[in-house]
């Protein structure tokens, strides 16, 4: 294994981190517009559910902050250990490091499946309330 390997695909997760910040903020000021408002029923539910979004994004982003921790920390130890076996202190981390990004992407398509129903939910309730 190169040292520098894992090293190289942080610049990815760095840009995966500020997408999902982003995200982040935008979404914590919806909500923020939302539980100012007056509240219907309607728009607490659809607060509620906007908060467990939050949570999936917060979950996801801790993941790739590990992920790229592992990674970094795998570059550093492949120096150190200089080994050539498949399992070894250095693998191992990079390997965990993969695993957070794979729970990271997971838990962000779990966020976008869910914004979507949640944006059709408040499409519906308008229609409704047009109505």
């Amino acid at each position: 294994m190169n040292w520098y390997l894992p090293i190289t695909i942080i610049p990815g997760l760095g840009m995966l981190i500020l997408s999902t910040v982003t995200q982040m903020l935008s979404l914590s000021a919806e909500i923020n517009n939302l539980v100012s408002q007056k509240c219907t029923q309607f728009q607490h539910e659809i607060s509620a559910r906007k908060i467990g979004q939050l949570g999936l994004l917060t979950r996801a982003n801790a993941m790739l902050y590990l992920a790229t921790g592992s990674y970094v920390l795998s570059g550093i130890l492949g120096v150190i250990f200089e080994s050539e076996s498949k399992i070894n202190i250095p693998s191992i981390t990079l390997y965990v490091g993969t695993i957070f990004v794979f729970i990271s992407i997971t838990l962000l398509i779990i966020y976008a499946f869910r914004a979507v129903k949640i944006r059709k939910d408040q499409f519906v309730n308008n229609q409704k309330n047009m109505n």
